[in-house]
């Protein structure tokens, strides 16, 4: 058996392997990406009750902002 043969008899195996990466790669990415959805989601609600809040406190302030007895 040359080398060439060697190689060709190899070359399906070492295709399998890289591809079955690439795969585990790709299951892993999606994870991770469905993982950092979800902590968006999580930080964007945080902004908005953050944005209420501060909306809120404006309206007070503004509301008592002629209050002379402080």
């Amino acid at each position: 058996m040359g080398n060439t043969e060697k190689l060709c008899s190899i070359l399906p195996l070492i295709a399998l392997c890289a591809f079955m990466a690439c795969m585990a790669v790709m299951v892993v990415n999606l994870a991770y990406m469905s993982k950092l959805d979800n902590t968006i989601d999580t930080m964007w609600h945080e902004i908005e009750q953050v944005k209420e809040t501060n909306l809120q406190l404006y309206q007070f302030i503004e509301g008592y902002k002629n209050d002379n007895r402080y």
